[in-house]
């Protein structure tokens, strides 16, 4: 796996210095591998350096407490927001002892988000868990920033983009910094940012090409600038979306099948509703082969059906055979109930005498 951080070690009285500058957990920066950086700091001084629109939560969580635990026995930990610090990577910046944000720079907050199929108790185990997930990042919200539960809950209520200023007065920052240059390296495509701050972070990244002057003419010349190639690849773009939707048995499908995000999206879209129809159907392997397969969800749904019916128990409602009614088990007839039938119609008959 490339590396996704930078690690600068201790120079002279300068402190070692990690820099998270892509997504936390599934392609991006690892758990394992920053613990393995960590590992290498020495001094008791330590600048995390964060970039990012954050990630898995799992992957998220054990970083902050990484951070907490080489914290103890006197080390400090300073936090410092180079352009954004969104979702679980906000937890991150608050594992700081000191959290510095340049005057430029943001922090989302929001609630855990996941992706689920099944049945209703499915659902309610989803959210449950969710609810505790929520509540676990809630309590670190109120601990380092020094809010109430009120508070935390409000900013978490939805997608929250707060300023450098903002998060120094809900005491998310401890310290305001002169403004540097933003840079994105992240798809700015799958951040979902708000227009306004993406306008920021694209301006940063896109590079300026100076003008080509011909000496001869003394005149500017327009470089000619080939199709950009994506800093990332069409592919790897269709693999995260597949990820993200709880798909990652077919990114690979999608990856190599679709030629545009928006034809995966489609096929990711009609996936997750074969995935839940077949579940509901309890019939999940049936999934598998209708998505490699890339078949229609109306497609799917019609052999869900049929394999029901056909696996249905059938009972016979055809009329009885005459004589029937004195049929034993094997259908053949009883002369032992036929002259128990007759003798219990004799008895009646004198009764009623």
């Amino acid at each position: 796996m490339r590396p996704c951080f930078k690690f600068t070690a201790k120079a002279g009285k300068k402190p070692a210095v990690l820099a998270l500058d892509e997504e936390i957990g599934f392609w991006g920066t690892q758990a394992k591998d920053f613990r393995a950086q960590l590992d290498a700091v020495e001094g008791n001084e330590l600048v995390v350096e964060i970039n990012s629109i954050g990630g898995d939560v799992m992957a998220g969580l054990g970083i902050y407490n990484m951070l907490r635990s080489w914290a103890k026995d006197g080390k400090t930990v300073t936090t410092r927001v180079t352009g954004i610090a969104a979702s679980i990577a906000s937890i991150i910046a608050l594992a700081g002892d000191k959290r510095e944000m340049p005057k430029n720079t943001f922090a989302m907050v929001h609630q855990a988000s996941t992706i689920a199929a099944g049945t209703s108790e499915d659902m309610r185990d989803a959210a449950n868990w969710l609810d505790k997930v929520d509540g676990s990042l809630r309590n670190i919200y109120m601990d380092r920033m020094g809010a109430d539960e009120a508070k935390a809950a409000e900013i978490m209520a939805k997608d929250t983009y707060l300023t450098a200023d903002e998060c120094l007065d809900l005491g998310f920052a401890t310290a305001l910094l002169d403004d540097i240059r933003a840079t994105a390296k992240f798809d700015l495509a799958r951040a979902d940012l708000p227009a306004n701050v993406a306008a920021i972070f694209k301006a940063e990244a896109d590079p300026v090409v100076d003008p080509v002057v011909d000496p001869v003419i003394d005149s500017v010349i327009d470089p000619v600038i080939d199709p950009a190639v994506p800093d990332t690849p069409v592919a790897k773009q269709i693999e995260a979306l597949a990820i993200t939707a709880g798909l990652q048995a077919y990114a690979a499908t999608f990856a190599v099948a679709c030629t545009s995000l928006d034809e995966a999206k489609t096929r990711i879209t009609a996936a997750k509703e074969i995935v839940a129809l077949c579940a509901v159907a309890k019939r999940p392997d049936d999934a598998a082969k209708a998505i490699r397969a890339n078949q229609s969800v109306e497609d799917v749904r019609a052999a869900l059906i049929k394999a029901m019916a056909e696996a249905d128990e059938h009972t016979n409602n055809a009329p009885p055979a005459r004589g029937s009614q004195t049929a034993g088990q094997s259908g053949v007839l009883s002369a032992k109930a036929v002259y128990e039938k007759r003798a219990a119609r004799k008895q009646n008959s004198r009764k009623g005498n």
